[in-house]
């Protein structure tokens, strides 16, 4: 069985992503966000808690989009 403490380190690693994202406008924060959703659809597999799927691909797509969005900002600034 898998610790409690899995869950907890998760959503601290996930925390630090969001709080990047809005301090900041650097990629770290989104890619951090985007790197957890990895680790919580192995813990939703590992504890058979289905629902964290969901939670993760979810938040991976805001993620994505904020990273694509960043992304788009910087070439303009570029140009």
């Amino acid at each position: 069985m898998i610790s409690l403490w899995w869950s907890f380190a998760l959503t601290t690693i996930g925390v630090t992503g969001l709080v990047l994202v809005y301090r900041s406008q650097s990629l770290v924060g989104p890619l951090i966000g985007l790197a957890v959703q990895f680790l919580w659809i192995a813990y939703a597999v590992a504890t058979r808690q289905w629902w964290f799927l969901l939670s993760a691909f979810t938040y991976g797509a805001a993620n994505i989009y904020g990273l694509t969005k960043r992304r788009n900002e910087r070439t303009e600034v570029i140009e």
